[in-house]
């Protein structure tokens, strides 16, 4: 069997544009799975780790957010409002990622006990690899068609418990099937399809230092009160063994990956009798990553340096310097009334590979607290109130700058929460 098309020439240097894209991912098998798929995430940087739980697509790196999330929504779904080009450098039109997300989140409360939540979530990764057009040895016409793809289901948990310090942990089990073409004889199958199951382990704890200032205001109304709080996260991402497709004597590994991050939060609170809202928000956040395993020069390899690889905390996370495997994302974000957010960050990786990123958020959050607050009181139940009360609707812009094979790639999205 042979294969033509232009998707073969993209089959040919598809090893090259991950090399390109993702250093020394680009051994491994599925790099796609580290393709961040969170557009408000993207805007900064990358962080998934750390930062934007608002995103339920930041459970795909680490599901402890679902723990977070959980704690003030009871439902939210996330979509690409158009696929994303991917590698826009190489101008191939049939080279796209699309994603899809949403999550179910169940809060417990007492008066004297702590807040706990649960979170279970779903996502869905497509990287479409184009068409595929296959002839056989007795002449150029067409015998079949072939789509090329390869897709990640993710099935999450979270869980959160609020008792002053927010711990927040979770887990996530992946279905990976990457759907390729071989080259190869008449006699075997025309779909090389590889399959794997992996896993995700996250950990998020989160400080709020200034606490016990705003619990002695928490008895006044129209109060100002200052916030400041600080994030630590870790996670592992890919744990699993290999991936083979038409021989399993020829393996190769999955990505397998460690990130550690830490971000700060701080801004102003305004709290009435009518109106319970955050008037603005900074956001700064860092996060180091690293591949674990290594390819000897016989092509063997292994996986190693858990739980952190080589990732050193002073250096890459405090001085936040890129350092031989380490990669390193930086961030940063301002809120504006739960209305707006800007976002900038930057990615800082193996092989000289690095870019810029930006991005920003309409939300209808702080807009719905308003007029849910003006409406008249009523005793019973006001389902105008319930609905501007509860329902935020946001649409998030990001995109990459910069001269890597990523420069011009954009991500654009829409957001659906029920708040508690």
């Amino acid at each position: 069997m042979i294969i033509l098309s232009r998707s073969f020439i993209f089959a040919l240097i598809f090893p090259l544009m991950m090399t390109l894209s993702y250093g020394q991912a680009g051994s491994s098998a599925v790099p796609f799975l580290l393709i961040s798929t969170s557009v408000e995430a993207n805007g900064m940087g990358g962080i998934m780790t750390t930062a934007n739980s608002t995103s339920q697509t930041s459970m795909m790196f680490n599901p402890a957010h679902l723990g977070i999330s959980s704690q003030t929504e009871f439902f939210s779904t996330e979509t690409f409002s158009r696929k994303t080009q991917w590698l826009p450098q190489f101008g191939l039109s049939d080279l796209w990622i699309n994603n899809y997300s949403m999550m179910y989140g169940v809060r417990f409360s007492g008066e004297n006990s702590p807040n706990i939540s649960v979170g279970i979530g779903y996502s869905r990764v497509f990287l479409n690899l184009g068409k595929f057009i296959v002839t056989s040895e007795l002449g150029p016409e067409p015998t079949a068609t072939f789509d090329g793809y390869e897709t990640s289901d993710n099935f999450c948990i979270g869980v959160g418990i609020d008792f002053g310090v927010t711990l927040a942990f979770g887990s996530t089990i992946k279905k990976i099937t990457s759907q390729l073409s071989p080259i190869g004889t008449a006699q075997e199958r025309p779909a090389n399809s590889g399959k794997a199951w992996a896993s995700d382990l996250g950990l998020i704890v989160k400080f709020p230092l200034f606490s016990l200032i705003k619990k002695e205001y928490e008895h006044r109304l129209h109060t100002l009160t200052p916030f400041f709080d600080i994030t630590t996260a870790y996670a592992l991402n890919n744990v699993g063994g290999r991936i083979s497709y038409l021989d399993a004597a020829q393996s190769d590994p999955l990505p397998r990956t460690a990130r550690l991050g830490w971000g700060a939060e701080t801004g102003l609170h305004y709290r009435s009798e009518q109106i319970d809202v955050p008037l603005i928000t900074l956001t700064i956040a860092r996060e180091a990553e690293n591949l674990l395993f290594q390819r000897d020069n016989n092509g063997s390899w292994n996986y190693d340096g858990l739980p952190l690889g080589n990732i050193d905390i002073y250096k890459n996370l405090i001085a936040s310097k890129a350092d031989g495997y380490i990669s390193v994302r930086r961030g940063f974000s301002v809120n504006v009334f739960e209305t707006a957010t800007f976002r900038q960050g930057s990615f800082e990786g193996d092989g000289n590979l690095s870019y810029q990123t930006s991005g920003f958020s309409i939300s209808t959050r702080g807009f719905s607290k308003i007029i849910s607050s003006s409406l008249p009181a009523d005793t019973g139940f006001n389902p105008i109130e319930f609905f501007f009360m509860h329902l935020e609707i946001r649409y998030s812009h990001s995109e990459y700058s910069g001269r890597s094979p990523l420069n011009g790639t954009s991500f654009d999205n829409l957001i659906f929460t029920f708040h508690h």
